[in-house]
């Protein structure tokens, strides 16, 4: 169980590139790209190197050439998603030696590899840089000029790489909830649904653990969710999803949600995060639960009882 939730939390380290795939098809000439990995974490100590190795795979019938370029993304704060920059802040990392590679080129049915040279000097600053690899078809870049504008990004499939340039590659874990992004007042027989809004105040991405629960006014428990183990980058924030075991015991990622069969009064929402081994961060949320479809129904009958009692006293 627990190699399976670290594979789940590098494989969800951030969605490519938003709503972009890691693959692109050409119909008309059957041209058909993936890159591996999608995603990767590396750290890199200050008067250090370090290379990341990028595998593009052509499955299609015919010759592909891209154009591959570095730039930043950062997330967009709620989901993880990732959104990609035009320029890149991270001065240390070069296309092949020296920037040498300026094109890869892949037959049919054929890989090819482009390796990133990381060199970091002794006085660089610790800071975790999230960059992606573009990778862009050399027959749409052609059809205008080798610019990055936003709309040649949108045809580009590409690589996320997360380089952290720290002496140590462990640091204090320092997160805090935001929001529960839960209503302040609902209706006793309401689904319930929240999602709690975390910071991250570390320079490096760390992973969410920890639990949450419904309590009522009588401090009774009366659902409890176990958190997702989402990565979230530093300086940065994320909504959190809890943890859902499917029919084959996998863990997967679901919201928070709960139905009851009537609620009333006082609850609180309960988030707890797991930081360091003996530091754990505590939320506490208040909401309150009534009737408010009863109350509508029983308001309504008042206001037509003193309108026909009126209408009846008062007849015309």
């Amino acid at each position: 169980m627990k190699n399976l939730i670290k594979l789940i939390i590098f494989s969800c380290l951030f969605l490519l590139i938003g709503t972009k795939n890691n693959s692109f098809a050409q119909s008309t000439t059957e041209v058909s790209l993936t890159i591996s990995p999608p995603i990767a974490y590396l750290h890199v100590a200050p008067g250090t190197s370090k290379n990341h190795t990028v595998i593009l795979e052509n499955s299609g019938n015919t010759t592909i050439t891209v154009l591959p370029t570095l730039v930043d993304f950062t997330t967009d704060g709620k989901t993880g998603r990732a959104i990609v920059s035009n320029q890149l802040t991270f001065p240390y990392i070069s296309l092949g030696v020296d920037n040498s590679v300026t094109q890869v080129t892949i037959p049919p049915h054929k890989k090819a590899q482009l390796t990133l040279y990381i060199d970091v000097p002794e006085n660089a600053d610790e800071k975790e840089y999230p960059l992606t690899v573009l990778f862009f078809s050399q027959e749409e870049l052609s059809k205008n000029d080798t610019s990055i504008g936003n709309s040649k990004i949108n045809a580009a499939i590409g690589s996320n790489l997360v380089v952290l340039v720290a002496k140590q590659n462990k640091f204090s874990k320092i997160l805090e909830v935001l929001d529960a992004n839960a209503p302040k007042i609902i209706d006793s027989f309401q689904k319930l649904e929240f999602a709690p809004l975390v910071q991250n105040n570390s320079f490096g991405a760390t992973t969410a653990s920890g639990s949450a629960k419904i309590v009522n006014w009588r401090k009774q428990t009366i659902a409890e969710f176990e958190i997702y183990p989402d990565t979230i980058l530093g300086h940065n924030s994320r909504e959190l999803r809890a943890l859902f075991l499917n029919d084959q015991e996998q863990p997967e990622p679901t919201s928070f949600s709960f139905k009851p069969n009537f609620m009333f009064g006082p609850y609180q929402i309960i988030t707890t995060l797991n930081n360091d081994t003996e530091i754990i961060t505590q939320s506490v949320y208040v909401f309150y639960a009534i009737p408010i479809a009863i109350i509508f129904v029983f308001v309504i009958a008042i206001i037509i009882s003193v309108y026909f009692a009126k209408n009846k006293n008062n007849p015309n």
